[in-house]
Order: C-alpha cells, then sequence, then structure tokens
C-alpha cells in the first residue's frame, strides 16, 4: 500500500509546486500542467510495457527492480535545470513507476486468498486514489519549509527505501510462460481488448479519473482558495472518505461490479454539480469534494476487479491495460483543466460533471453488454 501510494503520488506532488517551479523556471501554467500530463503520459504506458513482463519474469522481481530505477529517475527529475527538462523527465519518471501497479495488483491477484481478496484490492486500489491527496499534502508541507525539489529529492529516497522493504517481505516469484517467446507476454494486450464489456467500463473509468486530477489541477489554476492554510483544509477534507473506502468493500460487494460503478459515478456527478453552485464557500468545497472523492473511489477498484477476473491468466495484462485507461483519462484532466479554469470555477464544475454523465452511459452500456455475456 505504501508503494501504490508513493508511486501514484508522484503525478500529484507538482500540483503545490507550480508557484515556486513558475518562478524559478519563468514560465506559465500551461507548462505547469504538462508536468502533470506528461508524468499520467509516461505513467499509462508503463502499465502496457511492464505489466506482461511481470506476468513472465515474476511480479516481485519487476516490482522490486522498477523500485530502484524510479528512485534514480525521480532524483534526476528533482535536479531538472528548466522545464522542458523537467517535462522529459517526467515522462520517464511515468515510464518507469508505471511498473509498479500492475505488478501489484497482480500480486494481490494470485497471492491473497479470495476470501480477503476483495478488501485487499480496494484497500491497494484507495492508495492509489488517496495518493490525489495525500501526495498534495506531504508536497504542500514540504514546500512551505524547503525548496521545491526536496520533495522529488525525497521521494527517491523513499523508493529506494521500499524496495529494500518489499525485496524482504513478497513471497519468492514463481512466474509461468518464460519458455515462450517474449512477444506471447505481450498478445494477451490485443485479448484484453477484445473483452467486449470491459471496453465501455474502461472508458467510464478513465472519464472518472479524468475528473480526479482536473478539479484539483482547476482549483490550483483558478486560485480560487487562497493560502497555504485554506489549500491544506480543502485538500486534507477527503481523507477520511479515503479511508473508510476499504470499510465499504464488503457492503459494496452486493452489488455487481457494474452497479458500484453507477453507484459511484452517480455521487460524484452529483457532488460536481453541487460545486457549481456552492464552490466559492470553502466549507461547502471541502465536503462535496470529499464526496467526490468517495463516489470516484468506488469506480475504481470495481474495474480493476472485473479486469482481473476477465483476464484469467493474464491478470497483469488485464490490470495494466486498466490502469493505462486510467491514466489516458489522467492525462486529459490537466488538459481540461487548463481550458475550462480560466472561464472561472463554474465552467470548470460543469465541465467535469459533463464527464462524469458520459461516464454513466458507459457504464450503463458495459452493464448491458455484460448482461446479454451472461445470458448468451
Amino acid at each position: 500500500m505504501l508503494s501504490a501510494l508513493l508511486a501514484t503520488g508522484q503525478m500529484y506532488i507538482p500540483i503545490p509546486l507550480f508557484t515556486a517551479m513558475k518562478a524559478e523556471w519563468d514560465v506559465g501554467s500551461g507548462a505547469m500542467t504538462w508536468i502533470i500530463s506528461a508524468f499520467a503520459f509516461g505513467y499509462a504506458g508503463g502499465f502496457v510495457l511492464f505489466g506482461p513482463l511481470s506476468d513472465r519474469y515474476g511480479h516481485r522481481r519487476v516490482l522490486v527492480t522498477g523500485m530502484i530505477v524510479a528512485a534514480v529517475v525521480t532524483l534526476l527529475t528533482g535536479l531538472a535545470f528548466a522545464a522542458p527538462v523537467a517535462i522529459a523527465l517526467r515522462v520517464a519518471q511515468g515510464l518507469v513507476v508505471g511498473s509498479v501497479p500492475p505488478a501489484i495488483m497482480a500480486y494481490v491477484a494470485t497471492r491473497v486468498e479470495p476470501a480477503h481478496r476483495a478488501v485487499v484490492t480496494m484497500s491497494v486500489a484507495t492508495s492509489f486514489l488517496a495518493a490525489t491527496v495525500i501526495a498534495q499534502i506531504v508536497s504542500q508541507t514540504v514546500v512551505d519549509a524547503f525548496p521545491w525539489r526536496t520533495v522529488f529529492l525525497g521521494s527517491a529516497v523513499l523508493f529506494a527505501v521500499l524496495a529494500a522493504v518489499l525485496r524482504s517481505v513478497m513471497l519468492d516469484d514463481a512466474p509461468a510462460g518464460r519458455d515462450k517467446p517474449l512477444r506471447h507476454s505481450y498478445a494477451a494486450i490485443p485479448a484484453v481488448l477484445r473483452i467486449g464489456a470491459l471496453l465501455p467500463m474502461l472508458v467510464a473509468g478513465a472519464l472518472s479519473m479524468a475528473v480526479m486530477v482536473g478539479i484539483y489541477t482547476g482549483i490550483e489554476i483558478t486560485g480560487l482558495v487562497e493560502g497555504s492554510g485554506e489549500l491544506l483544509t480543502l485538500r486534507a477534507g477527503a481523507l477520511p472518505v479515503m479511508l473508510a473506502l476499504p470499510l465499504l468493500a464488503i457492503p459494496l460487494a452486493r452489488l455487481s461490479k457494474p452497479g458500484q460503478m453507477m453507484l459511484g459515478v452517480t455521487v460524484a456527478a452529483l457532488a460536481m454539480v453541487a460545486a457549481t453552485f456552492e464552490g466559492s464557500h470553502l466549507a461547502v468545497l471541502t465536503v462535496l469534494l470529499a464526496v467526490l472523492v468517495g463516489g470516484l473511489g468506488v469506480i475504481a477498484p470495481a474495474v480493476l476487479q472485473t479486469a482481473g477476473e476477465l483476464g484469467g491468466e493474464a491478470r497483469a495484462a488485464a490490470s495494466s491495460v486498466a490502469m493505462f485507461s486510467f491514466y489516458v483519462g489522467a492525462t486529459v484532466g490537466p488538459i481540461v483543466a487548463a481550458a475550462a479554469a480560466p472561464h472561472g470555477f463554474p465552467v470548470l464544475a460543469w465541465t467535469l460533471a459533463g464527464l462524469l454523465i458520459v461516464a454513466f452511459a458507459f457504464t450503463v452500456v458495459g452493464l448491458r453488454m455484460s448482461r446479454s455475456v451472461a445470458t448468451a
């Protein structure tokens, strides 16, 4: 869970650093949003590149190696002397860090008992989600007292430490399929994409992640909330909801996976619509963002579990495709925020609410397709 938190947190740690980075590099807000999107682009590519390799060479080996290389690339990112260099390094950082989540999820799918798997999956998925807020809180706290580069340098140290811990606590690998050509490992990806009922759910997951990244990036761009104390309150308000999400895994299991997604999208969309009217009040906005995060937090585990179940023996490949779709959405989120936020927070909120409505429609399509498959 800590590794998942650290890995995904790398996407969000630059958000509180925007002001300091812009001042040092003398660039505009557009360049800063690409600092986020560049990582998301590489991160999504890393899932597809390394997910099948973890099935072939072992989840422990790929995960530990990825964490070590991530430490090096993160260190270099923290030393970048100009925005274009930083953007290029962020693509590389995302690509390497993208080896971590598929290996983690595949390890959970193969090593955790089925009776406990839903709770563990929800817990790890919540770590991915909680990184949205926790990474920003940590980053903001550090940059208030130290140079912004300290955040990246500290992350590099944590990657190295956690690599050593993972190597000592994870079970030894027992990979299958090494006797087959390497292309066989990647052949699972097109097979996953041919699972018709899964595709609409992947689109819904991507749109949901775009909203998650877009709302926090947009708030930073609009300047809706000023002062580090108010920003910290806004970001920390979602933490109780995130901590409660694993506890909801058992009651949510009574619903089908598409049913869970429909519930999550509905809750998130209602919160986003309400924010268009009450976004100027800090306390109300804090509560609405917490509700938004809670709704979105139900969606990702449902998509991941569906992908893992339908993926069969190619669990890592299926998980990597699902996560790829999430972070394609995350790549789009800052771009949408940069386009909508200059017109004011209400325009941003309505735009993101519209994305959630589209996500709901795709979820309904996925539900109907899965029912058709079940009755066929």
